[in-house]
């Protein structure tokens, strides 16, 4: 039995022929009787005083049940890191898109129609949208000027910087002495990159409904995730306690981070308690676009210093993170983009600063890879940048500058569970790269090979509850408060309490859509879950498999510590043969209708798993900062017509560490979807403002996702698996998810660079300069 029987297999999805058949239920799909529609105002203006809201128009049209406005709401501010929004604007607007006020009603057309008789006037001010230029000690326009006034999270509160109003928050980090570093370095390369905003994209647009119940209960169903922080949320925003808030989340039609927004269920709360009645409110394509929650545009500059021989002496790197309005999860961005600043590199010398700030564009937040994506696309340029300088082939100026399994990273900590060398190798090897060959010319086609690196950290310290309980029929129920937004967690986490307690996959049921019945998660951020809750369901089923043991050897005569539990069965460790089922430790009731555990009534583990770090020095340092690292590499060959300069992606070779594979084929979907998202970053996505803050390209007519005809064929769309067990994951295994795009843009711009000589310090690429090129060429 020391051999894993389910965890490492393939397996198919738990919830996929749910999804096939259509009969899966997402938050979009929850219909209540007497339900009510709403629909939003929003700021026309960038930045603009609200001087009256006059709602009396709208108010008597016939099916309109309510109108709200900030003056109905006595919401207190609320945010991730730093309480600087309210559910409606109250007094000023800060976006294009800002929501100003709601109308609940019989139809959607009503409530539309209501909308249109609201009557606002503004003044309007000053706005800003370059990142730069709200930098600015002392900038013509303050975003938040009572600022300093906000509250902020105990446990990491706002580093704010006076004479610069706008920078909600900075985060700095030093090791070594990289002045005299850069004083010994053979070469100096600096350089300047910017990546511009991203919407997720979710098939699945924002949505929610809430019910005001007649115990005081606020029930709310959602497209949300980090179950856990939206109600926290909320009760800070609405002044209700946190246990009179239930939140019930079916399927989620995908998140990537921009769904722990609280928009759309603060609204309906509001409604809802109002009305009295079920209220509904579901997000537009085009309002997701222009006010959802998006990937923080950057500026970043990078310079190192750098031995003749490639050696890598000394980096400094400053990051702006353009805010936007609120500070939302950019807050924390702030921080955790300095793990990306290195990337998975020796760096003896380094020296780190991070600015978030305000402007008056939609609000930054979490996006797939939390600031690391961005940043790891510029430090892999960087890196071909130098080998380019210094004449080294760019693959082994990676692996000379690669840390391994023990080292210490340039912001202190040790690593451990590091599969990047492997991972390396093995993309190299598949995309058939030699030493020198990245780029060649096949009658009109110029072809070139981007090959790239990257790591994706995971947040401590944090969190995860879980909760098994051993059915009388020999059935296990797990309850745990995740988040299902198509990444596989149910699957996974099945397979890894069926591992434990030796059983199959099909004897074990997930709960965990109904907040009232599970205990505290942090959710689906940070690539945590298989990890996190994954040990947390270890340890509740140690728990209980000693909570058998205990009342087995009562039953059996042995000693508790001579027994094991395996397959339903408790038998004796020296003879297998002896044994009884679970079910014998349950009696019937005097009709027989029924079995009970005599004492505490069910067989019940309980855990929490806790994932520590330990507390940085003066410079920002620490041994133990994130629980773990996801590893990975990608290879990417693309044509680019000599004439036309048309781009055609003919392979994605994606190599990936996450210890333990839990489920390989699962993994194997996590990496390809990584791929995609990363190809969309490099050559299609970005949001375009015009001068006053609006979204030009709100719709997927003019906001390009990649689709399967930008992707190459599935024999050359290849993902494989480097394993590195990591010492504290279930079974050795670490997350995956937001790792898997890190290193895929990269290797997009950079395989376009070797195909046509086209050096793009920004992304996504300019079609009209590679076609410049190609014409000067």
């Amino acid at each position: 039995m020391s051999e894993l029987r389910v965890v490492g297999k393939s397996m198919d999805r738990v919830d996929g022929i749910e999804k096939a058949m259509g009969r899966a239920v997402f938050g979009n799909d929850i219909v209540l009787p007497g339900m009510l529609h709403a629909k939003v105002l929003r700021s026309p203006h960038p930045h603009a005083r609200i001087l009256s809201i006059n709602t009396e128009k709208a108010r008597h049209l016939k099916g309109v049940k309510a109108v709200i406005t900030s003056k109905e709401i006595n919401d207190h501010r609320h945010g991730a890191g730093l309480r600087d929004q309210t559910i409606l604007a109250k007094e000023v607007v800060r976006y294009v898109g800002e929501a100003v006020a709601a109308v609940a009603a019989e139809t959607i057309e009503i409530a539309e129609e209501a909308l249109g008789l609201i009557e606002v006037e503004y003044e309007q001010l000053p706005a800003v949208f370059d990142v730069e230029d709200a930098f600015q000690e002392n900038p013509e326009v303050v975003v938040h000027p009572d600022l300093p006034e906000y509250d902020g999270s105990p446990n990491m509160p706002p580093k704010l910087i006076t004479e610069r109003p706008n920078v909600y928050h900075h985060h700095k980090v030093h090791s070594g002495n990289v002045d005299e570093a850069f004083a010994q370095a053979d070469y100096i390369i600096e350089n300047r990159y910017t990546s511009p905003a991203l919407q997720h994209v979710q098939m699945e647009p924002h949505c929610a409904v809430a019910k005001a119940e007649t115990d005081g209960t606020l029930t709310i169903w959602g497209s949300v995730k980090t179950i856990t922080g939206v109600r926290t949320f909320l009760s800070i925003a609405l002044g209700i306690p946190v246990s009179r808030i239930r939140m019930i989340v079916p399927y989620v039609g995908g998140d990537f981070g921009g769904k722990q927004d609280i928009q759309c269920m603060g609204i309906t709360s509001v409604l809802a308690m109002i009305t009295d009645r079920p209220v509904k409110l579901a997000f537009t394509r085009e309002e997701v676009f222009h006010c959802a929650t998006i990937r923080f545009p950057s500026v970043m500059t990078i310079k190192d210093g750098i031995k003749a021989d490639g050696t890598l002496l000394a980096r400094e790197m400053t990051v702006l993170q353009n805010g936007g309005a609120y500070a939302d999860y950019g807050f924390l961005t702030v921080r955790n983009c300095m793990f990306a600043a290195t990337g998975t590199y020796k760096i003896p010398n380094f020296r780190f600063a991070s600015y978030g700030v305000y402007t008056n564009l939609p609000k930054s937040g979490a996006f797939r890879g939390f600031g690391n994506p961005q940043i790891g696309w510029a430090v892999e340029l960087q890196m071909e940048k130098i080998a380019q300088k210094l004449n080294i082939d760019p693959v082994e100026f990676r692996r000379k500058n690669l840390l391994h399994e023990g080292d210490i990273s340039p912001v202190g900590e040790k690593m451990f569970s590091v599969g990047i060398s492997g991972c390396l190798d093995k993309a190299v090897e598949a995309i058939g790269y030699k030493k020198g060959a990245l780029s060649w010319q096949e009658g009109k086609w110029k072809k070139g090979i981007g090959i790239a690196i990257g790591n994706k950290y995971s947040i401590a310290p944090t969190a995860a509850c879980a909760s098994v309980r051993a059915r009388e029929d020999g059935k296990l129920d797990v309850m745990v408060c995740i988040d299902e937004t198509g990444q596989g967690a149910t699957t996974v986490l099945r397979q890894i309490a069926a591992e434990e307690m030796g059983l199959e996959v099909s004897d074990v049921r997930l709960l965990y859509e109904n907040s009232d019945f599970t205990s505290f998660d942090e959710g689906a951020i940070s690539s945590r879950t298989t990890y996190n809750t994954g040990n947390a369901i270890c340890l509740a089923c140690l728990d209980l498999k000693n909570q058998i043991r205990a009342k087995a050897s009562e039953k059996m005569g042995i000693p508790a510590e001579d027994l094991n539990v395996y397959n339903n069965k408790i038998y004796a460790k020296d003879n297998p043969d002896n044994f009884i089922l679970i079910s014998d430790l349950f009696k019937y009731n005097r009709l027989a209708t029924g079995r009970y555990i005599a004492e505490g009534g069910d067989l019940l583990g309980k855990a929490t798993w806790e994932q520590g770090c330990l507390p940085e020095d003066k410079n920002g340092l620490s041994e133990r900062l994130n629980a773990f690292f996801t590893h990975g590499a990608h290879a990417v060959q693309v044509a680019v017509h000599q004439e036309t300069g048309q781009v055609k992606v003919e392979k994605i070779i994606g190599v990936f560490d996450m210890g333990t594979a839990v489920n390989p084929l699962l993994c194997q979907g996590q990496i390809e979807g990584g791929a995609v998202m990363g190809l969309g970053g490099a050559l299609f996505e970005e949001l375009i403002f015009d001068q006053q803050g609006r979204t030009v390209n709100q719709n997927l007519t003019n906001y390009l996702v990649p689709t399967v005809l930008d992707v190459p064929k599935i024999d050359n769309f290849q993902s494989y698996i480097v394993e590195a067990p990591h010492r504290d994951g279930p079974f050795g295994a670490k997350g995956l998810g937001e790792g898997t795009m890190v290193s895929a843009t990269p290797a997009v711009s950079l395989a376009i660079f070797n195909a046509v000589g086209l050096w793009c310090n920004y992304i996504p690429v300019k079609y009209e300069q590679i076609r410049e090129v190609l014409k000067n060429n």
